[in-house]
């Protein structure tokens, strides 16, 4: 498993932030580099992304809870918990199952535009064949197979990739972050490191259980929520606060789900808050 770290090396993390599908910890760098100058933060490849090397089967690949046993595995035996979490849309996701598991490793998390679907939707993806259905039906799963692979260069890929899809928004420098561990060399060119094919499959991977784990996962929680086409919508943060009113939840005016680099300052705030509260402080400003 592959990482990048920011911060005093010679005491265990603070923080352990997740990435979102298809990315790497690098792409976070505007995000979490600042945030060395109080925290050590730790930032993670998850399993076929990145330049993690972890086996990425996608046979029999239907749930984030891989992702989670991978975390558990990495605080338990490199780590010193508890520590906060922090993540943005799958890794924010995987971040609270991991919390919901073993909520004895976890004291706090911020939770990034996290992907949390209606409860009765993850009775439905239990059905059988909901995976496969998924992968056949959804438009980012099937858009996800269909993205370009292999570029000359990182330049000829940030060329190709400036301005478009979901990097549309993105500042140059956070497009460049991307690409550095987002790109392998593979001969004479370069491939993205995380496979459109695993990326597909991550997409249509949703039999696991955010639901239960929020009742179990300790507080604080912090959740920032994109306001266009946010992964949790605003009937999900309304039942998240029915179940849990301790859960504080904000939105960001004019983010999409590429929060993180459209506004790292609030996202950095989110982290902050979780941090700081997390030990006994308090931080009611921030979010």
């Amino acid at each position: 498993m592959a990482g990048v770290a920011w911060g005093d090396a010679s005491r265990p993390p603070d923080i352990l932030f997740l990435h979102a599908t298809g990315f790497n910890a690098f792409a976070y760098r505007a995000l979490l580099a600042p945030l060395a100058e109080r925290f050590h933060v730790l930032a993670i490849d998850a399993r076929g992304h990145g330049l993690t090397r972890l086996p990425a089967k996608r046979w029999g690949y239907t749930s984030w809870n891989v992702h989670r046993e991978d975390v558990l595995e990495l605080i338990e035996t490199y780590l010193k918990p508890p520590l906060t979490l922090a993540g943005h849309s799958m890794g924010a996701t995987v971040s609270l199952l991991s919390a919901g598991k073993r909520p004895d490793l976890v004291r706090g998390m911020a939770l990034i535009d996290p992907v949390i679907l209606p409860p009765g939707r993850y009775q439905t993806l239990e059905l059988p064949f909901a995976t496969a259905l998924i992968m056949g039906r959804s438009p980012i799963a099937r858009g996800a197979r269909r993205r370009r692979s292999r570029f000359a260069s990182r330049e000829a890929a940030f060329k190709a990739l400036k301005g478009r899809g979901f990097f549309k928004t993105f500042p140059d420098d956070a497009l460049r972050d991307y690409l550095q561990d987002g790109l392998i060399e593979d001969g004479e060119q370069m491939r993205l490191s995380c496979t459109p094919a695993y990326e597909a499959a991550t997409f249509a991977a949703h039999r696991h259980d955010p639901w239960r784990a929020l009742m179990r996962a300790p507080k604080p929680i912090v959740i920032l929520r994109a306001e266009i086409n946010s992964t949790c919508p605003e009937a999900v943060a309304r039942r998240i606060k029915e179940l849990r009113g301790d859960v504080r939840i904000a939105t960001v005016e004019g983010a999409t789900h590429a929060l993180p680099m459209e506004r790292p300052d609030r996202a950095r705030a989110a982290i902050e808050t979780a941090a700081v509260m997390a030990t006994g402080g308090a931080y009611a400003d921030l979010v």
